[in-house]
């Protein structure tokens, strides 16, 4: 009888602890996303404390050491909200909120346990429901302060701080509207132009015909983060421009501005290569060998020097951001390239590489080159100015 008794009283617990915990849940779930928690030493020793209680419900040791370490930990966390509330800090009310989520797990942790009826827990909903409603006002009207300041910076404040709002109140007062035009107040539309190549006679103008050349500010705009607008700026191409009647902000120009000839040729010289090959087995089964020979005919060339000038400019002030030359890391490069006579059989496998390289020095690996380092460099200029 008492085994059934005790089984009946530990499974009424468990019952209410997995209700309650159900409950809670579902209403912090509905307040919004801030469902951050602080744990500090009071609460550990609490949330151990209550680990050994349930093992043994009656032990009035266990229990005393439970309601005292509850008191601890609810004081602590009511001391650390009413000392947030006092600052100016805008984070203050993030802080309240891990505090007041805190309070409101280790209230429904008390009352799922033995000693429920010893203490009278207070349900902070209300409280949590309180600072979401002061957080987003005080956000929003932070929002407002900064749209009012008119610059680029100010609205990109501006619209963090509605995002803020939102975060704490989801559709308060009209705060979808002022995100929107935050945002369109802060990004910066930018016009990527045409690629140009003013350099007469660069590869005898062959990229001048090739789409991929012509179309390469197409590329730069997408590459850039295209119209998404998911950061700071949104980039189109001249085309995008009309086609959308978006008036940029600023625009980009770049060109080709210098190049050198075709690879030279450094020097040429050749080398002896020899092996000695299995070509068969004598009577007695040992190997016969056989050397055999080749020459290499190597080639030295040193990589064009390429170099590629952007600027950008301000359309309202028609000033002059960013003015700068790139040069690929491609400059001055060497590299060797070769053909042979002889028995290829003689080759090892660095020198099939020697052979095979006379393909990676061709006008598509200075174009992807220098394409990089041109994507590179706007991207840390353009962001450097927004």
């Amino acid at each position: 009888m008492h085994y059934f008794s005790e089984l009946s009283y530990n499974s009424f617990y468990m019952g209410r602890y997995i209700l309650a915990l159900a409950v809670f849940f579902f209403l912090l779930s509905s307040c919004g996303p801030a469902k951050k928690t602080v744990t500090y030493a009071e609460d550990k020793a609490f949330y151990e404390a209550l680990k050994k209680l349930e093992k043994s419900p009656n032990d009035n040791d266990r229990k005393k050491d439970v309601l005292d370490l509850y008191s601890q930990a609810i004081r602590q966390h009511e001391d650390r909200v009413n000392t947030y509330r006092m600052s100016t800090d805008m984070n203050r009310f993030d802080r309240m909120i891990a505090e007041y989520n805190s309070l409101q797990r280790l209230n429904e942790s008390i009352k799922t346990s033995s000693v429920f009826r010893e203490v009278s827990p207070k349900n902070y909903l209300n409280d949590l429901q309180a600072i979401r409603q002061e957080g987003a006002e005080a956000y929003y009207q932070s929002g407002l302060r900064n749209m009012n300041y008119g610059t680029r910076r100010d609205s990109r404040r501006a619209y963090e701080d509605f995002r803020k709002t939102k975060q704490y109140v989801s559709g308060y007062k009209d705060v979808d509207r002022m995100i929107n035009l935050a945002y369109e107040a802060s990004v910066v539309n930018v016009m990527i132009n045409p690629i140009q190549n003013t350099m007469p006679g660069m590869w005898n103008n062959t990229w001048n015909m090739d789409p991929r050349f012509s179309f390469m500010n197409e590329q730069l705009a997408r590459d850039l983060g295209g119209q998404s607008g998911t950061g700071s700026a949104r980039f189109f191409t001249n085309l995008d421009v009309r086609r959308l009647n978006i008036r940029p902000d600023w625009v980009v120009d770049v060109n080709w501005s210098t190049m050198s000839v075709p690879p030279n040729v450094m020097n040429r010289y050749d080398r002896q290569v020899s092996r000695n090959i299995e070509i068969g087995r004598d009577t007695s089964g040992r190997p016969i060998y056989q050397t055999v020979r080749a020459t290499l005919h190597i080639s030295r060339f040193q990589m064009p020097s390429v170099d590629i000038d952007y600027r950008i400019v301000d359309v309202e002030t028609n000033q002059t951001l960013e003015w700068n030359r790139i040069q690929s890391s491609m400059n001055n490069q060497i590299y060797e390239t070769a053909t042979f006579t002889g028995d290829s059989r003689a080759l090892s496998s660095s020198d099939w590489a020697l052979v095979n390289n006379r393909g990676n020095m061709n006008q598509d690996q200075v174009m992807r080159n220098l394409y990089n380092d041109l994507l590179n460099e706007l991207r840390i200029r353009i962001q450097a100015r927004l």
